[in-house]
């Protein structure tokens, strides 16, 4: 199931591209399910696997779900993405940048340049 029909063009701007190094899938048999599986999560637009690099992709969208989400699904399938010192750092910082694009995505817009906000008990600037 691909959801690339039902993005909205805002919705484009908080879509990102992860890679997991997956060492438990070794061939087209392995990862034959998870593609289906992470495209069944909310918010994911696609999902490769790459069994000769022991590596699934997945396009989504940050408002809707997390680098987290993703990981603990490919453990519950039984393929818990690698664990080395690298990885763990590496995914840290994935979960940081999804919190934060998810914290950027849900704060009001912000007032232009051209039109500063109101003062408070007063009128704006003119």
């Amino acid at each position: 199931m691909n959801h690339a029909s039902t993005t909205s063009s805002s919705d484009d701007a908080w879509r990102v591209r992860r890679c997991f190094r997956v060492p438990g899938v070794h061939d087209d048999g392995d990862g034959d399910g998870l593609g289906p599986l992470l495209e069944g999560i909310d918010g994911v637009v696609s999902a490769v696997v790459d069994a000769g690099k022991s590596r699934v992709t997945v396009d989504y969208l940050l408002t809707k779900t997390d680098y987290g989400e993703l990981e603990d699904t490919l453990a519950a399938a039984g393929f818990p993405p690698a664990r080395g010192r690298w990885a763990r750092v590496r995914a840290a910082w994935f979960r940081n940048l999804d919190l934060t694009g998810r914290a950027n995505a849900a704060a009001p817009e912000a007032a232009c340049c051209s039109r500063p906000p109101a003062r408070p008990g007063g009128r704006g600037r003119r």
